[in-house]
């Protein structure tokens, strides 16, 4: 029974290792593009940053047109 738990975890470690290099050689184009473009990988992985980045630009446009009209 004791051989049976180690061969499965062993089975495990082995499954997850060939799944990380895979995703390694199928994902890692992307982050060479990224690298060359100069962009860091992390503006990818969220979007977050990109919505705030936009409500900030819309606030300060309304702002200005705020004043103008004043």
């Amino acid at each position: 029974m004791l051989k049976f738990i180690l061969l499965l975890i062993v089975a495990f470690l082995v499954i997850r290792l060939v799944v990380r290099m895979l995703q390694g050689v199928f994902f890692s184009s992307g982050k060479e593009d990224s690298r060359r473009s100069g962009i860091p990988p992390s503006s990818f992985s969220s979007g977050q940053h990109i919505e705030e980045a936009d409500y900030e630009v819309i606030e300060s446009h309304l702002n200005d047109k705020e004043r103008g009209e004043r």
